[in-house]
Parts: C-alpha cells; sequence; structure tokens
C-alpha cells in the first residue's frame, strides 16, 4: 500500500503567491488530501483518494441529492472483475515507481520529485535518471504553491524548492546543477556531454541552456501578456531553437544522440506546445513553420523514458493558471481549447484519431487503453467513488450508491462497447452526471493513465453525463 499526497505547483517556475495561486484556475487535484493506493507501485491506478469530512462551506452547483434506482441490474464490482478477465496486461507505470534499480541491487541516490508529475524541473532530472539508468529512489514532495513542504523537508532544503537529490550525505538542490553533477558522479553510466573530442559540441552546450532560459522568458510573456511585442518575441525564441536544432544536423540539439541539453529543453517545449495553441492560438507542434522543432517532437517520442513521463494538453492547461499566474485567451486560441476541453464533440464516443501537441491517438483504444482505464476504476472503485462525491457540498447514502452505479456502468461500457449497456440501465438521477463530469475533468496524464486510457475514460464518463440528460 503506498501512501502519497496530490498538489501541483512548478517550484522555481511558480511566480505567484499561494494565495494568487489559490485565486486562478483550480489545478486537477488541487486540493490537500491523502491517497492510499491499493496497488503495487507499477499498477496502473486512477485516483485513490481517502476524502476528509466534506466542508459545507463549499460552493459548488448542486442538482440535487435524489437518487433513482436502476430497473436492470448493473453488473457488480466482482462481476467486473470477472468480465476484465486475467488477460489484461497493465503498462509499465513510471509515475508510481518508488524505486528504479536498473539490475542493481540497491539504489545510489534519493531522488526528491513532486507528487503529481507536474514540474518541469524535476521532469529534466527524472528524465537524466532514466536515460542515464542511474538506480534511484523516490521521495514524494507536495509543491509549494498547494501547501507547506514537510518540516524535515525544510530542514534539508530551507528554501522548499524542487527537485533535489540526496547523493550519500550530501543533498543536492537546483535542477541544472544536479545534472551537471550527476554527469560528473556517474561516469560509468552513458555521458550525456559532448566528449573532448567533439569540442565545439562542447562550447555550444552552454549557448544552448542560455537559449533555453530566453524561451522559457518569452513563452511565460507571450501567455501572461506581458511587454509589447511578446508574440513576436516569442515567435523569434521558438525560431532559434528550430535553428539551433539544425546546427548539427538534428533530430536532438547536439545532433544524432539525445543529450543533457535535450533533458534540459524537453518538459518546457513539451508545455509550450500544449500551452501556446491553447491560450493564444500558436500552433508549435505540426506547423511548417519550425520543422526542426517538429522533428525533434518526434524523436522524442521515439525515446521510452520520456513517452513514459510526458503529459496531454488538458492536464498541462488546466494545471498552468495555478503555477504561472493568469494566462491570456486569445480568440486565436478558440477551437483549439474547444478540442482539448472535448467542447466540440472530441470526448463524444466514437472517439475520431486525433493529433495534439502530445501527439496522434487513434482513438480506438487498441493496446489495452480500455481496459487499462476499466481496471483502474474497478481495482479502486471504493476510493474514487469517494473522491467523486466531492461535487456536491452535502449528500445522502443513496446518492453514493447512484454514483457507484454509474462507474460500474462505466467500467462495463469500457469493456464491452457502450452499446451493449441497456438503455434502461441508465435510469439514474442526474446527480450522478454531476460527480462523473467532476472525475472526467480530473484525470491527470501521466500521474493516472497513459494519454490513450486517460481519453478513453474521460470519453466514457462524458457518454454517461450526456445519457443521463446533462449538459455539463
Amino acid at each position: 500500500m503506498i501512501t502519497s499526497s496530490f498538489n501541483c505547483a512548478m517550484d522555481g517556475l511558480c511566480s505567484v503567491s499561494a494565495a494568487s495561486a489559490a485565486a486562478a484556475r483550480p489545478a486537477l487535484l488541487s486540493f490537500h488530501f491523502q491517497s492510499v493506493v491499493h496497488t503495487s507501485p507499477l499498477r496502473a491506478n486512477i485516483i485513490a483518494v481517502k476524502v476528509p469530512a466534506l466542508c459545507a462551506s463549499r460552493t459548488r452547483t448542486m442538482l440535487g441529492c435524489t437518487s433513482a434506482s436502476s430497473t436492470i441490474t448493473t453488473p457488480t464490482w466482482e462481476q467486473l472483475v470477472t468480465e476484465l478477465g486475467e488477460h489484461t496486461q497493465e503498462p509499465f507505470r513510471l509515475s508510481h515507481a518508488k524505486t528504479r534499480l536498473f539490475g542493481s541491487s540497491a539504489p545510489t541516490l534519493t531522488f526528491y520529485r513532486d507528487n503529481s508529475s507536474w514540474c518541469p524541473y524535476c521532469q529534466r532530472v527524472w528524465l537524466q535518471l532514466e536515460e542515464k539508468q542511474i538506480p534511484y529512489e523516490v521521495e514524494k514532495i507536495n509543491m509549494n504553491c498547494y501547501g507547506k513542504k514537510p518540516d524535515w523537508y525544510l530542514e534539508m532544503i530551507p528554501s522548499g524548492l524542487l527537485p533535489a537529490v540526496k547523493l550519500g550525505e550530501r543533498v543536492i538542490p537546483e535542477s541544472l546543477d544536479i545534472m551537471m553533477i550527476l554527469e560528473q558522479s556517474f561516469p560509468q553510466h552513458k555521458s550525456l556531454l559532448p566528449s573532448e573530442s567533439s569540442p565545439e559540441k562542447k562550447a555550444y552546450v552552454s549557448i544552448l541552456l542560455k537559449q533555453e532560459r530566453r524561451l522559457l522568458g518569452a513563452w511565460l510573456s507571450c501567455l501572461r501578456g506581458g511587454m509589447w511585442g511578446s508574440m513576436n518575441s516569442f515567435s523569434k525564441a521558438l525560431d532559434d531553437a528550430n535553428t539551433s536544432l539544425m546546427k548539427f544536423g538534428g533530430p536532438y540539439f547536439l545532433g544524432q544522440e539525445f543529450s543533457l541539453v535535450d533533458a534540459v529543453y524537453a518538459p518546457f517545449l513539451e508545455r509550450i506546445a500544449a500551452s501556446s495553441p491553447y491560450w493564444v492560438g500558436v500552433q508549435v507542434r505540426g506547423t511548417d513553420r519550425w520543422p526542426a522543432l517538429n522533428a525533434w517532437f518526434d524523436a522524442m517520442d521515439t525515446r521510452p523514458a520520456y513517452q513514459a513521463m510526458k503529459s496531454d494538453d488538458f492536464t498541462i492547461t488546466h494545471t498552468l493558471e495555478p503555477q504561472i499566474g493568469k494566462c491570456r485567451l486569445l480568440p486565436e486560441g478558440a477551437a483549439y481549447r474547444a478540442k482539448i476541453d472535448g467542447k466540440d464533440g472530441s470526448w463524444s464516443l466514437p472517439l475520431k484519431p486525433e493529433t495534439t501537441a502530445w501527439g496522434y491517438d487513434d482513438g480506438t483504444g487498441v493496446g489495452n487503453a480500455k481496459q487499462e482505464a476499466a481496471k483502474s476504476l474497478i481495482n479502486n472503485h471504493e476510493a474514487i467513488v469517494k473522491f467523486a462525491m466531492r461535487a456536491f457540498v452535502n449528500f445522502e447514502d443513496s446518492t453514493a450508491a447512484s454514483v457507484d452505479e454509474g462507474f460500474r456502468i462505466v467500467s462495463h461500457a469500457l469493456l464491452t462497447g457502450v452499446e451493449n449497456v441497456r438503455e434502461s440501465s441508465l435510469n439514474l438521477s442526474k446527480d450522478v452526471a454531476l460527480a462523473a463530469a467532476y472525475l472526467r475533468d480530473r484525470v491527470g496524464v501521466p500521474r493516472d493513465l497513459t494519454y490513450p486510457a486517460a481519453r478513453q475514460l474521460r470519453a466514457h464518463l462524458q457518454w454517461l453525463v450526456k445519457s443521463l440528460g446533462s449538459d455539463l
């Protein structure tokens, strides 16, 4: 049994106070509660939580708390376990792994990172550890924008910033410092820096790292509506990155081999590609203006470590404002926002093939995406129902029972198809739609599910919401 807290923010990037962050658009699972995951570290889990007493002061919309029972018996959770069967192969869940040994007998260091796999500075160190295959263990710490860190962590790192690494008796904060020290401390592992035989590449590393800082600043200014001409500055910064990728022939920044520079750039290029079309209508991935950047994204997607930790557009955009402050919504981003938020039918079944900043998903669920989503619901149904009940100010036991039934219907639909769910099984209160929509909007990638599975779960929850006559 693993116990952890889900909290979000970007330490080091967060330029707003906790109070102003709380006033921004709520992040996915941005409140404080304890989770209990009833599984091994490597098994897939949707959000599993132990919910505290519901606060009567919450101001969420309530559709009433009466419940209508179904006239047709919905499969029990035990029956759904049988329906799922033993054949389903769950994907490796890197976000849940507490220890990574890579064949060694014990971890070499302790890696302190955020709970929800949302911190870009943690991600770059995480990617380096995975690429170099340095044995490590994970300690998850909540983020600054969502509450005080544990006293023991503040004693160790007074600033409270993440990430940090404990190597022997030495504690190292700051992501770039960590990365450089890891390169020096583990020469027996694959080097991610150019050798002395490549002086031009070696000298260019510092130029690229400074360029990454300028790109980050231009992106933040663009999203938050900073100085006049910030849109042009952002496009120019992307032009510079695209040009740099061509210097040594690509597809990576130093040529054909993945390097530390790529690990540094990856988290923010990922967030740029997701957030820019959403907020201000500037599409980065999938356009002709930046072909080298597109080749870089494609190359990164072939790397198992990156594929296992990257997030999707919905998670990135909906966790961004509490971390960096309010973003401006330009009309140019309206169509992309509708697509990412499921407002244009993109969450409707049957799912259509879709290309986003995350990449391409055919929408079919091939590769056990539907089974992954169903198994997560089935394995953690008690905690998930409790979590979804946070949608209500207060509720009766009959409401929770109806929500439980609704989630059993969703699990059954994931396993057998919505066409095999009897219409009379959907004789449930609209309260169930409120809980289903609440869960739908809080599924995070990669923390909870892989993106294809998250897309399937969101769509099937959306199907339940619409089947109950709700416009949520």
